[in-house]
């Protein structure tokens, strides 16, 4: 989900609410086209809650533009990738017909997986899927809370509802050939915090997109996951609005 800061939410405000989160398209889309269409890639739309005005994000193609435009630029057949949050589909689908090589999704939230694991089915993906929060750190818990939201995009462990839900915790060391993917798409909401503080973990990990939430993290702790990051040796390749792409030297 595509999160602005202040600047950009003063430049971009009319073409964002005019093309990306417009009612009156989104009900077009919803009821007289009901598929997002993206080159090569359908992806089928049977999950309830998604916001009618979101809709015209399939029609535009603006649908997770900041993360799409980094992974048609920087991947390649010599990356095999990890996703955090498999959503629609459509993330995991575009980086296997980028790479050609399997992928492995994590998806925490049971009422769109049905539909995910039927759109990498539809776009002939090679995929393993896990219904798991994924932990670097030995978990404390065998669950994590997490916060359900209206939008099915907003499930979070930081941006707090009246809906909790359990998800069980799996280490990455349980992954089955978890070591041959050095690639991460993290795409969570607030989740690649944890992530970037535990990078040092993933020696195996050379690659790293992620989306940054200035929504729920404040100046300080967005700088703090900039300079681990430059500690490990990682640079910034490229950048599309909130979403990064990071190399390891």
């Amino acid at each position: 989900m595509i999160v602005f800061n202040l600047f950009q939410k003063l430049i971009l405000f009319p073409a964002y609410y005019f093309f990306h989160h417009n009612i009156f398209f989104g009900f077009f889309h919803k009821y007289f086209i009901r598929f997002f269409f993206y080159k090569k890639i359908k992806i089928e739309l049977n999950v309830k809650d998604i916001p009618l005005s979101h809709y015209s994000s399939f029609l535009f193609k603006t649908y997770e533009y900041n993360d799409r435009k980094l992974i048609e630029n920087n991947l390649n057949s010599n990356n095999k990738c990890v996703i955090i949050g498999g959503g629609l589909g459509f993330i995991p689908a575009l980086s296997y017909l980028k790479t050609n090589n399997k992928i492995l999704v994590f998806e925490i939230n049971k009422k769109i997986i049905k539909n995910l694991q039927k759109n990498l089915l539809i776009n002939k993906c090679k995929y393993d899927f896990y219904n798991f929060n994924l932990k670097l750190e030995k978990p404390k818990s065998k669950y994590e809370t997490f916060y359900l939201d209206k939008n099915f995009l907003a499930t979070s462990m930081y941006i707090k509802t009246k809906k909790m839900v359990k998800v069980s915790n799996i280490h990455y060391t349980k992954i089955k050939q978890f070591n041959n993917y050095n690639t991460l798409i993290i795409d969570g909401e607030g989740i690649e915090q944890c992530f970037i503080e535990n990078i040092k973990k993933l020696k195996n990990i050379k690659y790293l997109f992620f989306e940054l939430h200035h929504n729920i993290f404040n100046k300080n702790q967005i700088n703090a996951m900039f300079n681990i990051l430059k500690q490990f040796k990682f640079k910034r390749i490229d950048k599309c609005f909130n979403s990064f792409y990071y190399k390891r030297n």
